[in-house]
């Protein structure tokens, strides 16, 4: 237990920092399907659906429904608002963002005469994977710890040691320090166990991951459709972290111990390859069944980190008469590393309703999808062949800790659309299984409500979707060996998507 919660610590290596983590695995590969305004209206259920330009990014097999080309192009906005209760105390915030969202072209042929190849497709698209803009906040009075244990159990790792960009900065400010026998401790431990310490922070996320795709599709004899397509995806994160603990007494000025602050700045950035195969079999004209596969993204990952600390304490005769002090590295922290994030496997089913052949005929239809992604397959290593042992160790030790913290988990997504003639009302839904085993308190889970309208005729059309997500998850501000020394943040957003997509037939 000890391995797996200190791997899961910012852990530092020779005179730079490695700051990965399992959360940042988890953050790369746990997040709901997106797409076009209509798929997204259907739950994001688009496994077996037909010719829609987002299957590029799920079961290519689709494209090959496609007799003529589209040219598409979506966007929308994204609201989110957290609720985080920390050690009993309930604090809000939100955050606003607007995104590009799936886009692209597809290009179709059909083949003339008695072949078996009835037609093929080809895309290039866009599509917006996943959106790390949020903002929590928190706020509590914790009886069990304080950060400054955290450091401490760092330079114990350490050999007594200090690290550039955390037990440094803390030993610096007077957070933590020596006594007369050499040993090290912190005055906050005593506010700990007084009266507790006032804690809170804020996470404030930006960035994402859009994905670049090219992709083809066959139709052989009109009942098996055979796709694939090749997605690079850039990511960029940045996280800004603030936090903050300070006596409630402030006018005890005797126990060595004000306050402190601990803030810490990572920007990541990169690119990644991945591999989407899919078939699509159509046994009788109004119902369907896909099969896909999503092999794991490689990325080449740079994490950019930068820290801050900041202390009063009193009158502590170790602070050599600073009571306010600050401390920030000399310079910035720049390191390359590679992401493996989990495979995908995907089932899907969908039937129409009313006549393919004559379009008037054509009622709506029920589509689903259910996926399996195994969470605990992220990995992390080195890029360079100079990293010595240490990153390697470093590495086997993350590994070790996502595998035992992680699992893997199902996905269900469910729609519905109904046609009235040229216009479409369409609703949906969809689960998020936990990927968390539980080893220190961890859930969480995804709900999704959706629905939309859309309009098609005469080789244009538009379409609007709302999702409203319900997410809970847990924000941990630091760790320590002990399980029933700190607690996290519990989280509870609730967010509300809208996106537009405009189309034409080509």
């Amino acid at each position: 237990m000890k391995k797996i919660i200190l791997a899961g610590l910012l852990l530092t290596a020779a005179n730079y920092l490695m700051a990965q983590t399992p959360e940042d695995a988890l953050r790369y590969s746990w997040y709901p399907a997106q797409g076009s305004a209509r798929v997204q209206a259907l739950g994001g259920a688009s496994g077996s659906i037909g010719g829609e330009i987002s299957t590029l990014f799920t079961n290519p097999a689709n494209l090959g429904f496609y007799k003529t080309g589209d040219a598409v192009i979506s966007g929308g906005m994204n609201a989110i608002s957290n609720t985080a209760t920390y050690y009993g105390q309930t604090t809000k915030d939100s955050k606003a963002s607007g995104f590009l969202g799936t886009s692209g072209i597809v290009f179709a042929n059909t083949t003339r005469g008695d072949r078996a190849l009835k037609s093929s497709a080809f895309s290039i698209g866009l599509t917006r994977v996943a959106d790390f803009n949020n903002r929590i906040e928190y706020n509590g009075l914790n009886h069990k710890s304080s950060m400054a244990d955290m450091f401490l159990q760092r330079i114990q790792g350490d050999g007594g040691g200090l690290a550039t960009y955390d037990t440094k900065l803390a030993y610096d400010v007077n957070w933590v320090t020596k006594d007369a026998n050499g040993n090290y401790f912190s005055p906050a431990d005593a506010v700990v166990s007084s009266t507790g310490i006032l804690q809170g922070g804020t996470l404030k996320t930006e960035g994402g991951i859009t994905e670049i795709a090219v992709g083809g599709a066959a139709n052989i004899n009109d009942k098996v459709y055979l796709g694939g397509s090749i997605g690079m995806p850039v990511l960029r994160y940045r996280a800004t972290r603030i936090f903050t603990e300070a006596d409630p007494d402030l006018a005890n000025q005797t126990n060595g111990f004000n306050g402190a602050e601990f803030d810490d700045y990572l920007t990541t950035k990169g690119m990644g390859i991945n591999l989407k195969l899919g078939a699509v079999f159509a046994p009788v004209q109004n119902f369907r069944i896909g099969l896909s596969a999503i092999s794991p993204t490689w990325y080449t990952l740079t994490d950019t980190y930068d820290a801050y600390a900041w202390a009063n304490t009193e009158n502590l005769p170790q602070n050599g008469g600073q009571n306010d002090v600050e401390s920030r590295p000399n310079e910035v922290s720049v390191y390359d590393y590679a992401l493996q994030t989990p495979y995908r496997l995907m089932g899907s089913f969908t039937y129409l309703f009313g006549n393919l052949n004559n379009v008037s005929s054509q009622k709506g239809l029920v589509t689903a999808d259910v996926e399996y992604v195994n969470y605990m397959s992220s990995r992390f290593r080195t890029v360079s062949s100079n990293n010595g042992s240490s990153d390697v160790s470093y590495f086997d030790g993350l590994n070790t800790a996502i595998g035992n913290a992680y699992k893997g988990a199902v996905n269900a997504r469910l729609g519905a659309e109904l046609k009235f003639n040229t216009f479409m009302a369409r609703v949906g839904g969809a689960y998020y299984g936990n990927p968390y085993k539980d080893l220190a308190g961890e859930k969480g889970n995804v709900y999704q409500g959706t629905a939309g309208l859309g309009y098609r005729n005469h080789g244009f059309f538009i379409d609007l979707g709302y999702v409203y997500t319900a997410k809970t998850d847990v924000y941990y501000p630091y760790r320590l060996e002990n399980r029933n020394s700190f607690d996290p943040a519990n989280i509870k957003s609730n967010g509300s998507r809208v996106v537009l997509t405009l189309g034409v037939k080509i």
